[in-house]
């Protein structure tokens, strides 16, 4: 049986969606879960749940685009517990735009939150994960692979979140700490909510286009993704390392009317 038994984790963006989900699996697999976040009410009452159920699990709050924070978290999981065996990168941020209208403080808050957060919390914990041979999941999405209309900053950010796990495979390989990439498409999350929002314009018709896409039953549950980053952060996985997985139930297949 999968154990992660007195093993501690960070997740970022584990407020919601995907995080939350992977929060309380782990937690389930008896982690001790860093939960972080920009929502201090969600933050602590997914840790209350956490703690309901038995487990174990701490809130900071924190934006990313701080390059302070990845540190921060760092040194919260190690004051807290005294080692760090997991890295989760979940948290993301959208952007869905046309080319003529897309910025360079959209590239920059993207970067900053979707590649760059994510390398240097890898940076601070390295030397606490090469102790215990931990191992990492970055989040990424199915768009480093496909591209979206309307959504180029953002698949440029996840294609590079691909390659940089490939990276920090190949260069670690020999220490005993292994990467890896879940590609998800197709779930439900509130992050789909916000993209409805921006490429539609419009806060209603995006909630609305949400719940339809919710009611789907062919439409992918975070706790689908959260099932494949337990495996893989486990040792039920300790040959797997370097790889880029698609997590999509047949999303990008082709469209099919039945």
């Amino acid at each position: 049986m999968m154990s992660l038994h007195n093993q501690t984790a960070i997740i970022t963006g584990s407020t919601s969606g995907i995080g939350e989900a992977t929060a309380y699996k782990l937690a389930e697999h008896g982690a001790k879960v860093l939960i972080t976040g920009r929502d201090q009410e969600r933050g602590s009452k997914v840790v209350s749940e956490i703690i309901r159920n038995g487990g174990e699990a701490w809130f900071v709050q924190a934006d990313l685009s701080d390059p302070s924070v990845p540190g921060k978290l760092v040194q919260a999981a190690i004051t807290q517990w005294g080692r760090l065996d997991i890295v989760v990168n979940n948290a993301a941020l959208v952007c869905s735009k046309p080319l003529a209208e897309v910025t360079h403080q959209d590239w920059d808050r993207l970067f900053a939150v979707n590649v760059k957060a994510g390398f240097f919390l890898i940076q601070e914990a390295l030397p606490y994960l090469r102790e215990r041979h931990g191992a990492v999941v970055n989040v990424s999405s199915i768009n480093g692979q496909i591209n979206a209309h309307d959504n180029l900053v953002y698949d440029t950010m996840k294609a590079a979140l691909n390659h940089m796990t490939r990276g920090l495979a190949f260069e670690l390989r020999k220490e005993g700490v292994r990467f890896n990439a879940l590609l998800p498409a197709g779930v439900a999350t509130p992050l789909l909510e916000t993209w409805l929002q921006q490429k539609l314009g419009d806060p209603a018709a995006a909630k609305q286009a949400a719940e339809r896409i919710y009611e789907d039953p062919h439409v992918g549950k975070p706790e689908q993704i959260a099932s494949a980053v337990a495996f893989l952060v486990s040792q039920e996985s300790s040959w797997v390392n370097g790889a880029i997985i698609p997590i999509e139930g047949g999303f990008t297949l082709g469209n099919t009317k039945d």
